[in-house]
Order: structure tokens, then sequence, then C-alpha cells
């Protein structure tokens, strides 16, 4: 039995077989090269944006820390007004300071002889322009109940700068009317928002539509 041919099949001698194969691979090599590239490109468009996101994200909260109150119920005979006067100072810059350290915020004191100028009344919608003036997207507000001899309060408050919502609060107890014990209630309410920001993005603390 004869195997039939077509006549319009030309047939490819070994060389020109050769010549169309290298050309298949020349091709195929090229169009890897090509992915490869594209592929590392978009790689490093990624890692670009990605980079870019972590940094906007690491970006820390600005924070106005306004002054100190104090509310004293105690009924002492003794004048610690001034004793009180410092601490609430200290307080106030020490929350400012340790809030900074802690890279999560950016925290500024503000001046309690500006705030008496531009808010005399004290009114709420006065100091949260006065802390949008200054940048801040969070306000710390802070008052400390004397109670008696021995017993203490401080009330802690992060307010939106923007709608006055509040986005954390704290009420602390703590013993002795003492710079030491003082501190300590500074020190613990501290970590107690450090801790807030680390549950939740500090980018959406105060920075929520």
């Amino acid at each position: 039995m004869r195997c039939l041919i077509p006549a319009n099949r030309p047939r490819l001698n070994p060389i020109d077989r050769r010549t169309r194969m290298r050309h298949i691979a020349e091709a195929w090599v090229s169009n890897a090269r090509r992915l490869v590239w594209v592929g590392a490109l978009a790689l490093h468009l990624m890692a670009h944006g990605m980079s870019q996101a972590d940094a906007a994200e690491a970006q820390p909260v600005r924070l106005a820390v306004l002054p100190i109150k104090l509310l004293d119920t105690s009924g002492e005979p003794v004048d610690q007004s001034r004793q009180h006067a410092e601490r609430m100072q200290r307080l106030a810059e020490d929350l400012a300071s340790d809030l900074t350290r802690s890279g999560r915020y950016q925290a500024t004191l503000l001046p309690a002889e500006r705030l008496l100028k531009d808010c005399p009344a004290g009114d709420a919608q006065c100091l949260l322009r006065a802390s949008r003036a200054q940048g801040a997207e969070l306000v710390l507000v802070g008052v400390v109940h004397k109670s008696s001899t021995l017993i203490l309060q401080l009330w802690a408050r992060l307010v939106d700068a923007r709608t006055g919502r509040d986005v954390f609060s704290r009420d602390l107890n703590f013993r002795g009317d003492t710079d030491e014990a003082w501190q300590r209630a500074e020190a613990f309410l501290v970590a107690q928002i450090r801790d807030a920001g680390a549950e939740e993005p500090v980018g959406d603390l105060g920075r929520r539509p």
C-alpha cells in the first residue's frame, strides 16, 4: 500500500526545520523576558504603593492637651491651691510628652493663658476651634476630683476635634494627694490611651469621616 503525500505540502529539509525551531525558541525567550520585566515592574509599583500607605498610617495623630482642671470637694481646711496648680501643670505636661513619646500621637499642651484669652467662658465649641487652629485632630480633656483627703478621681476624655464626639473615656480612682500619686495616675492613663490606640488603628482615631 502506497503512502500518498499531498502535492501542495512542501517538505522541510533538516536545515530549514532547525532554523524555524530556533526562531520559535528566540520568540519564546523574548516573550518570557518581557513577562518577567512586566512582573518585576508590577511588584515594584505594588511595594511602592504599600510603603506609601504604611507611611501614611504611621503618621501620629495630632493631639491637643487642654489644661487640667481640679474640683475639690474634700473640705480640707489647709489651702493647697499652690500645690494643686503645680500638680495640674505637671500632669498636663507629662501627658503631652509621654503620649508623644509613645509614637502614636503628636501631642501639644495648649497654654492656659491663651485659652483664657480666646475662650474666657470655657465654651466647648470655642475650645474645639482653638484646638483645630493648632492642627489638632483629637483633644484631651482632663479633670481631677478630690472628694476626700485620700480619694481622688481622674476623669479623662479624648474628643474628636471636628465633631466633639468622645472617642475614648476613662474614670480612674487613685489614693493620696501627693506628687507620686498624681504621677502614677498619669502613667496609668497614658498606658490606657496607648493600648486603646493599639487595639484600633491610630489613623482611625479622630480621622473617621
